[in-house]
């Protein structure tokens, strides 16, 4: 049975975060991971006749994630991370029980959404440069105590947003999530 054109991008959509942490881990650029993903979906929208199960679009999309972030990244020249370390990440990735985490990443994505917008250039320098708190301080004129104060309030705001979009932070992962 050949699946229909809107079940794959239903799949791919709903694991659109899990595939879009897969080519940022390898990249590290969110912009590049947003476009592998519009790269794999066009691409299993074209072979889509190669798939009959739901479960094997989620482990060939994975894969082809992969293999599209570790070819930018050698043409991009960055240090990408050794490939036994990929194997064992993409073990996880390709697991269709795992997929409960994506409940969490969603809640998360609104919350950083309602933060104000000084609070998500503090997170993004954090997070997506990877600066230290240190070099943070210095970039904004602040302490580093005053950055770490300002994280740790940014943290546990965020964890009460998650948690009052009925996402329980600290429940296990599973493939639902209890309302």
């Amino acid at each position: 049975m050949l699946l229909e054109p809107d079940v794959v991008v239903q799949v791919l959509l709903r694991e659109r975060l899990r595939l879009a942490a897969v080519a940022t881990a390898i990249v590290r650029d969110v912009h590049a991971a947003d476009d592998i993903f519009q790269q794999v979906v066009l691409t299993a929208l074209e072979t889509r006749s190669q798939f009959r199960e739901t479960d094997h679009i989620l482990a060939w999309a994975v894969r082809a994630t992969r293999h599209r972030a570790v070819d930018l990244a050698r043409r991009r020249q960055l240090r990408s991370l050794p490939d036994d370390v990929l194997d064992l990440l993409e073990s996880r990735w390709s697991d269709p029980e795992a997929g409960g985490q994506h409940y969490r990443a969603e809640a998360l994505h609104r919350c950083l959404g309602k933060l104000s917008p000084q609070s998500r250039d503090l997170i993004r320098l954090r997070y997506e440069d990877g600066l230290t708190a240190s070099a943070i301080a210095g970039r904004l004129r602040r302490t580093q105590d005053a950055i770490y104060q300002t994280l740790s309030r940014i943290h546990r705001s965020l964890r009460a947003c998650v948690e009052r979009e009925g996402v329980p932070v600290d429940a296990p992962i599973s493939g639902e999530v209890p309302r």
